[in-house]
C-alpha cells in the first residue's frame, strides 16, 4: 500500500476521483478516512494525470483506464492534439492581429508626436508601393457618401477575410475606380476595398495591388476634410511636372475601426504617377 502524498496530487482531487469512480482507494481506514492505493493504482494515477494534462475530459479519461485500451487511447490524443493544433493557429492570429495594431497605433503615436513628427501633414512623397497580393471586392456604390467610410464594406472585406480563413497582413485600402475627386462629387462610386492577406490563392477575389511608383500624402483627422489633403497633393503633382496614372486609393493606418477618436485618424492618400 502506499500513500497518496507519494504522487504530489491534491487530496481534493483524489477525492473527486474517488467519488466520479475513476480512481477508487484498494483500502480506506474508516477512523482517519485515508486512502491507500496499490502499486498497480499509482501508476493509472501517473496515467490519468498524464491526459489531463494534455487536456482530456476526465469523461473520456474513466473510459481510457476503465477499458485499457492503447488503440482508444491513442485515438483519443491524436485528437487532443489537433485541438491543441488548432489553439495554437487561433492564438497565432490573434498575436499577430494584435501585434500589426499595435505596430500601427505607435506609427500613428509616432507621426503625430508634435515634438518629433515623422511625417508632417504638409510633406508630400513620391513612393514605389511594393507589390503585394490582396483579397479585395469592387462594385458600384450608390449614393455614396465619402464621410461615412464605407464601414459597410469594411464589414463584408472582415467577412470575406474569415471565410477564406486569412490572417489580416496591413490596414484596408479604399481604391476608386473613377476619375481624381469624383467620389467627393458623385452619388455613385465604382469603390474597390481589399486588405493584403497572409496567403496568395488564384481565386477571383484575389489581385495584386502597388507595383507602381506614386504621390502620397497623409491625412490626419476627420474623413470629411480629406478632400483637401486630396486637392493638395494633386496641386502638387501637376506643378511637379507628373500626371495621374491610375486610380487613388486611401490606406487607413490608423482607422475609425481602430480607434473612436477621429483625431488621431491616419489615411494615406497613394496617386499612381506617370
Amino acid at each position: 500500500m502506499h500513500s497518496p502524498t507519494l504522487c504530489a496530487v491534491p487530496i481534493k482531487t483524489l477525492r473527486y476521483y474517488d467519488k466520479i469512480g475513476l480512481l477508487v482507494p484498494d483500502y480506506r481506514k474508516d477512523e482517519s478516512n485515508y486512502r491507500y492505493y496499490t502499486q498497480e493504482q499509482i501508476l493509472t494515477l501517473f496515467i490519468i494525470r498524464k491526459l489531463r494534462a494534455l487536456g482530456i475530459p476526465l469523461k473520456e479519461i474513466h473510459q481510457i483506464v476503465g477499458n485499457r485500451d492503447s488503440a482508444a487511447m491513442g485515438k483519443c490524443i491524436q485528437e487532443r492534439l489537433s485541438g491543441i493544433r488548432q489553439d495554437i493557429e487561433e492564438l497565432n492570429n490573434q498575436y499577430n492581429e494584435g501585434r500589426m495594431l499595435l505596430d500601427r497605433l505607435n506609427m500613428g503615436h509616432n507621426t503625430l508626436d508634435p515634438q518629433h513628427p515623422s511625417w508632417s501633414t504638409e510633406e508630400i512623397r513620391i513612393e514605389d508601393i511594393p507589390t503585394s497580393t490582396v483579397l479585395f471586392t469592387r462594385r458600384l456604390k450608390r449614393n455614396y457618401k465619402n464621410t461615412d467610410v464605407s464601414i459597410d464594406r469594411w464589414f463584408e472585406l472582415f467577412q470575406m477575410v474569415s471565410r477564406q480563413k486569412l490572417r489580416v497582413m496591413g490596414p484596408v485600402i479604399l481604391t476608386y475606380h473613377n476619375n481624381p475627386l469624383e467620389q467627393f462629387f458623385k452619388t455613385d462610386c465604382d469603390l474597390e476595398i481589399s486588405v493584403q492577406g497572409n496567403e496568395t490563392r488564384n481565386q477571383p477575389e484575389f489581385k495584386q495591388f502597388g507595383g507602381f511608383r506614386a504621390v502620397t500624402a497623409l491625412h490626419f483627422g476627420r474623413n470629411e476634410e480629406i478632400i483637401q489633403t486630396h486637392v493638395k497633393a494633386i496641386k502638387w503633382l501637376n506643378e511637379q511636372g507628373y500626371s495621374v496614372a491610375g486610380p487613388i486609393s486611401e490606406e487607413y493606418i490608423v482607422s475609425p475601426v481602430d480607434i473612436n477618436n477621429e483625431e488621431n485618424h491616419i489615411t494615406k492618400i497613394i496617386i499612381p504617377i506617370s
